[in-house]
C-alpha cells in the first residue's frame, strides 16, 4: 500500500537527518541537482534509481521509503555493496563548502601526511 507523498518526503528527511546531510549534500551523493532534492522533499516521488540509492544510504528498503512498512520475510536492507556514505559523505559535503584555495592547501597537507605514513611503513618493512 502506497502512502501519501508527504510521508514519503518525511522518510527521505529521516534518511537525510540520519546521514547528517543538507539538500545539497544529498544531491551531491546521489548525483542529482539540489532542486530535484527539494522537489522530493515537497512530495514528488523520486525515480527508481534515486529510490535505490536513498535505500542504500538509509540502510533500508525502497518499500519502507514508499510505504513505511517492512515485511518480516523481506530483507531489511539493500544487500548490495554499500557506497561510501555516512562519514565519507559528510566529509565530501563539507569539502564542497570550502573555498578552492583551502581545498588545494588541505589536499597538499593530506598528501604529505599520506606520503610520510607510507615512507614510515616502507622503513619498517626494510
Amino acid at each position: 500500500m502506497m502512502s501519501d507523498k508527504s510521508q514519503v518526503s518525511g522518510r527521505i528527511r529521516e534518511i537525510m537527518a540520519q546521514a547528517q546531510l543538507t539538500q545539497q549534500g544529498l544531491a551531491n551523493l546521489l548525483g542529482i541537482s539540489q532542486p530535484a532534492v527539494s522537489q522530493y522533499l515537497q512530495g514528488r516521488i523520486p525515480p527508481p534509481e534515486v529510490l535505490l540509492n536513498l535505500a542504500r544510504l538509509g540502510n533500508t528498503t525502497i518499500e519502507w521509503i514508499l510505504t513505511g512498512e517492512k515485511r518480516d520475510n523481506a530483507p531489511q536492507a539493500i544487500a548490495e555493496p554499500r557506497p561510501g556514505y555516512g562519514t565519507t559523505s559528510t566529509f565530501a559535503a563539507l569539502w564542497e563548502q570550502l573555498p578552492r584555495e583551502i581545498q588545494r592547501d588541505l589536499l597538499g597537507l593530506i598528501r604529505k601526511i599520506v606520503d610520510r605514513l607510507n615512507t614510515g611503513d616502507a622503513a619498517k618493512n626494510e
